[in-house]
Parts: C-alpha cells; sequence; structure tokens
C-alpha cells in the first residue's frame, strides 16, 4: 500500500480515513493530523520491524526501501580498537576482518571480562590470536581484538539489522519496506492510537484486528525460508 493515495484512495492514510471515519481528506487535507498519523504509522513501522526481527528465520529481513545492503565495509586502522556503528543500527550479526589484508576469519562475540592475557585493553588485545579474532560491543561500537597492528583497507565487515526508513508528511506513492499483505498493520496501528485517544467504539475492533496481524506475521516470517529443513537428531549420552 502507498502512503498517501489521494488520487485513488488506496493508500494508508486513505484507510485511516475510513477506520477512524474522519472521511475523505480528513487527515491527507489536514496539515495538523498528517502530522500526527505520519508519527503514528512510523512508530507502529518500527513495531512491525522488531516483531519480524524477532519472528525471522534464516531469511534475513531487511527495509526493501534501503538502496544499499545492511553489510557495511570500513579499514581497520593500526592501534585502532573501536569501530563506531551507524545510527540505526538494531542489532549486530557478524563480524569479518582480515587483519593481514589478505587472509579473512569471522569474529567470535566476545565479553570484555572473558578476555585472556591482561587485566586492560592494551593487555589482553595483544595476547589474542589474529586468526582467531575476537569482538566485543560496548554502547554503539564494536572493539576488535586484537588492536589492528596496520592500516588495511576494506578489511573489516559487519552484517547488521537496521532500523526502517520513516515516512514523511509529503511522502505519497512510498510503501512499507515488508511484505505487503501486512502492511495494513501500520494504517490499523495509526487508527487505534487515535480511536483510544478519541474513545471511539471501533477501537477494540481495530486492536482485536491488529493482534491477527501480529500472529499472522510471527507465523510468516518464522517459516518464509522454505528450503532449510530442521531435523530432529538423537542427544548424545555419557555412559562413564
Amino acid at each position: 500500500m502507498k502512503f498517501n493515495d489521494t488520487a485513488d484512495g488506496l493508500g494508508l492514510i486513505q484507510d485511516c480515513e475510513d477506520l477512524t471515519n474522519l472521511g475523505a481528506a480528513g487527515i491527507s487535507g489536514s496539515t495538523a493530523l498528517m502530522k500526527t498519523f505520519t508519527r503514528w504509522i512510523n512508530a507502529w513501522n518500527h513495531k512491525v520491524s522488531t516483531i519480524i526481527l524477532k519472528s525471522q528465520d534464516n531469511w534475513d529481513f531487511d527495509d526493501s526501501n534501503k538502496s544499499t545492503y545492511p553489510v557495511l565495509t570500513t579499514n581497520l586502522v593500526a592501534s585502532q580498537q573501536d569501530y563506531i556503528l551507524p545510527t540505526g543500527t538494531l542489532k549486530l550479526k557478524r563480524v569479518k576482518l582480515a587483519a593481514d589484508g589478505t587472509n579473512w576469519y569471522w569474529a567470535e562475540p566476545i565479553d570484555s571480562d572473558e578476555a585472556t592475557g591482561g587485566t586492560t585493553a592494551t593487555t589482553f588485545s595483544t595476547n589474542e590470536d589474529a586468526s582467531k579474532p575476537k569482538y566485543d560491543v560496548v554502547g554503539n561500537s564494536i572493539f576488535i581484538y586484537p588492536t589492528p597492528t596496520a592500516n588495511r583497507t576494506s578489511c573489516l565487515k559487519i552484517w547488521i539489522a537496521r532500523e526502517m526508513d520513516e515516512f514523511t508528511t509529503a511522502s505519497t506513492t512510498t510503501e512499507p519496506g515488508f511484505d505487503e499483505p501486512f502492511h495494513r498493520m501500520l494504517s490499523l496501528g495509526a487508527s487505534y492510537d487515535y480511536a483510544v485517544q478519541h474513545t471511539l467504539p471501533n477501537a477494540n475492533l481495530i486492536r482485536q484486528t491488529l493482534n491477527d496481524y501480529e500472529l499472522k506475521l510471527e507465523s510468516y516470517f518464522r517459516l518464509k525460508l522454505k528450503d532449510k529443513v530442521n531435523r530432529m537428531v538423537p542427544a548424545k549420552q555419557d555412559n562413564h
């Protein structure tokens, strides 16, 4: 669904106008209400993305409105241990680096308290094996172990999950960046916020419809990658 389709009446804003009984142009024709409903739709857009990230199988979700893949590539800098993650990073999935500029290794997540060989970042970093790199997430940065000993171009790759793009009041043909069967969750969510605020009689019905969508969304993304089969295997037993 488009965000705001005043020509054919098929947008999210137009669905909100129907659900709230504000009527045609009741929202799209009001500067104040457009700001309010855009804010609510964005809030529900982020909520939907968190449900997807929680439910997804091995099919990694990303906003289809993005023009790049959720893979960051940056340089390793000599003696620099910390690397700042971009704003909007929701989850760090994997880290891979080539400390020597040639050989790539997956880095293992670790808490700094688990590192060996010293009591400070400098001392225990020098004792880590470059062929078995590790990383620690601190705030909005990751710390690499061992600390790079030389500048290396494009030798750090980070896979992330990131926030959805937001709509603006000027958005028109832009659609939500997730699967279309669930687009209406955004207009239902925004309409529910309005219905609760104005004690509309259909508030509970909208909420029930939203609950049904949420259950279907979780089930859908939990089984989206059909090509991978989960198998049960017998547990090993120690008879000694």
